[in-house]
């Protein structure tokens, strides 16, 4: 049996090194660079980016974002006008009970701990952070021939360029964006627009996109082949495609068990590109969906 390459790298960041420190890259190797491969990336807090090039490893560059560079320095500057006086009285006390030394005059080194796993195992790599506290942006060069699987939560974007293969996309609050894609796409997002450009769609393969709050637009190649099911509650629907129309009606639906009998209004819009194909299925709250032909 063929002993699989297991790599472990474990970054660790804590607050007693300098900023300086909190960023850097390294190269993971693959356990069969002639093989396919597949990243696994989650971040709880801070975006992802990943480009596929034509190098034979992963290479992984990541840094901690201070939350100084966030819009909440506005919100900062605005109480620390407003409670000034009150701030001041606090440190008074403070010294005067010696509970905590005045910061005036000290720099700041770090604002905490940043933790980042990444592994490697028969040609999939996994990178990670399950920190909810720290921001960090992961940027991740691939071979251009990767599936992927990639998610962040909070605060964060994912962006994803010149890739052929599967991806997997999923956000909370955030945009996804993937350009230069040979392949197919699932992606879902609460917060944040969805936009896909393919160069070239995988035949037969089923596609879904969904968001809350944002536009979903995408864009195919004109030779596409495919049957397209839409919803969006608040936003219009527009198509550079001619599509023919497949009329939608109440469903009839009967539980065997209990006898009811139910019907259900379908309120999906449905058409057919270039006599139809896999089914791709789009559906947003509050935004428009935008069909594109390149």
């Amino acid at each position: 049996m063929k002993k699989q390459l297991l790599i472990t790298i474990l970054i660790l960041i804590s607050s007693f090194l300098a900023i300086a420190q909190s960023s850097g890259d390294f190269a993971v190797p693959l356990s069969d660079p002639n093989k396919r491969g597949k990243l696994k990336a989650h971040l709880n807090y801070g975006s992802i980016t990943v480009r596929g090039t034509a190098r034979k490893d992963v290479l992984v560059k990541y840094s901690a974002v201070e939350d100084d560079d966030n819009d909440d320095d506005h919100d900062r500057d605005h109480d620390r006008d407003r409670d000034e006086d009150d701030e001041d009285n606090k440190n008074k006390n403070k010294d005067k009970s010696g509970s905590s030394a005045s910061k005036a005059g000290l720099k700041r080194i770090s604002g905490g701990t940043m933790d980042l796993e990444v592994t490697e195992n028969d040609n999939t790599v996994k990178a990670s952070s399950d920190s909810w506290s720290n921001k960090m942006k992961l940027e991740i060069e691939v071979p251009s021939g990767f599936d992927l699987n990639v998610s962040t939560y909070n605060d964060g974007d994912l962006v994803i360029s010149n890739i052929q293969g599967e991806l997997e996309i999923t956000n909370y609050n955030g945009e996804i964006t993937a350009e230069n894609i040979s392949g197919s796409v699932v992606a879902t997002t609460y917060n944040g627009e969805i936009r896909v450009t393919f160069d070239k769609v995988t035949e037969g393969a089923p596609m879904s996109y969904s968001t809350f709050n944002g536009d979903i637009d995408l864009t195919f190649p004109a030779t596409l082949k495919a049957t397209l099911k839409m919803k969006t509650e608040q936003g219009e629907i527009l198509s550079g495609f001619d599509m023919t129309m497949i009329k939608s009606g109440p469903v009839q639906k009967k539980d065997t068990k209990s006898g009811t009998y139910k019907v259900v209004i379908d309120e999906w819009v449905k058409g057919d590109i270039n006599g139809g194909g896999a089914e791709f299925t789009m559906k947003n709250y509050n935004g428009d969906i935008i069909i594109r032909k390149k």
